[in-house]
């Protein structure tokens, strides 16, 4: 079998059997695929149904008031928003085949490019979704993303239609709600009065990590559990590497915890009893995330950074779209020189998917004052 031949029918098995590592190697994606909301389906748009909270009015009984009144408010909507349609390619050079003496290590090359890719396509993939879009991140507009902080003008968090904007606002209720911003085709809402029809995320700014940055995140999740009808809610918390590192400080300087650095044995080592990253607090796991820095985010914050940002998720309620039909598919392998003029063989991979927040509510978000 040739190289070319052997690319065509094994580079498609190895692309899925890295699909598994491209959820797990992130934590939210994890708990998005071990909660089964990685969503398989089709058709032209991502589609939702949206339960609203109203309905119609309660009518109390009494001696002189027989009647029910029937005024029926509007009960369902439909949200929906555009795939995003992605193409990555997989490019083997002629002159590093050519290098290989044995066909066997070809054919491991070959299958170690599949696997890159994937990594690579998992990166771009997880950046979105954290940041969105910025000048040296992979175009991946059409994309979803968390990030809600708002640009100057316009409000250019994307181009997917229903996902301009990210899906979680670094501002309060009721400002999300004078903006006019949309998310999934639904206009955020704030109503104080009924806590009817509300399509906002929570948000509160701390003081600051080392004060009142864990009370916030409580008083947060709270808050947006209220509105949730499972029993988990906020349950994963993704910070920055830095601010992660100073949350567990905050943890160890509470009265009764160990203000010092932790330190390990070598038994403690070999026996592998090591501090594992994640600080459990206030109700919820905090995650680290490279991407997540104040220069990042704060590209979409009219040029203001968002320091010591923090991202409170319920993951039941964030959901993977994927198209049942270009889920990781793989086309033919082809030589390059025979179709164009780069002196490769040269295959891709195709990806439609999209991430979306399903109930805005019960999610929240945090920064720094």
């Amino acid at each position: 079998m040739s190289l070319l031949e052997y690319a065509t029918h094994t580079v498609p098995d190895v692309v899925q059997k890295a699909v598994p590592s491209f959820y797990n190697s992130d934590a939210l994606m994890k708990l998005i695929k071990a909660r089964g909301n990685v969503k398989r389906s089709g058709g032209t748009h991502v589609r939702l149904k949206r339960i609203k909270s109203g309905h119609s009015d309660v009518t109390e009984i009494n001696a002189t008031n027989m009647s029910v009144p029937l005024s029926k408010k509007e009960t369902f909507s439909t949200m929906t928003g555009d795939w995003a349609r992605y193409v990555k390619p997989m490019i083997l050079p002629r002159y590093d085949l050519n290098r290989l003496g044995r066909a066997e290590e070809k054919k491991a090359y070959t299958k170690d490019v599949a696997e890159a890719a994937m990594l690579s396509l998992k990166n771009d993939v997880c950046r979105r979704f954290y940041i969105g879009d910025t000048p040296s991140a992979a175009k991946l507009g059409g994309l979803g993303t968390l990030n809600g902080g708002r640009t100057a003008a316009p409000n250019g968090n994307g181009t997917s239609s229903g996902l301009t904007n990210g899906a979680l606002e670094f501002d309060i209720p009721a400002t999300q709600g004078a903006t006019g911003n949309q998310y999934l085709n639904e206009a955020r809402t704030h109503d104080a009065t009924n806590d009817e029809n509300n399509w906002y995320n929570q948000f509160a700014q701390h003081g600051g990590i080392g004060t009142s940055f864990l009370s916030t995140c409580e008083q947060i999740k709270l808050t947006a559990d209220s509105y949730s009808e499972d029993s988990e809610g906020i349950s994963i918390a993704i910070v920055s590497i830095n601010d992660q590192v100073a949350i567990a400080d905050e943890v160890r300087s509470y009265p009764g915890g160990n203000a010092t650095p932790i330190m390990y044995t070598t038994a403690d080592w070999d026996g592998g009893n090591i501090h594992k990253p994640i600080v459990a607090a206030a109700g919820m796991r905090f995650f680290s995330n490279r991407w997540m820095t104040a220069a990042a985010l704060g590209n979409y914050a009219g040029g203001a950074a968002i320091n010591e940002a923090a991202y409170l998720l319920n993951p039941n309620y964030v959901e993977c779209w994927v198209n049942a039909g270009e889920n990781f598919r793989v086309g033919k392998f082809f030589d390059g020189m025979e179709h164009g003029n780069q002196d490769a063989l040269i295959g891709y991979i195709f990806l439609e998917l999209q991430f979306v927040l399903t109930s805005l509510v019960t999610q929240g978000c945090t920064r720094a004052v």
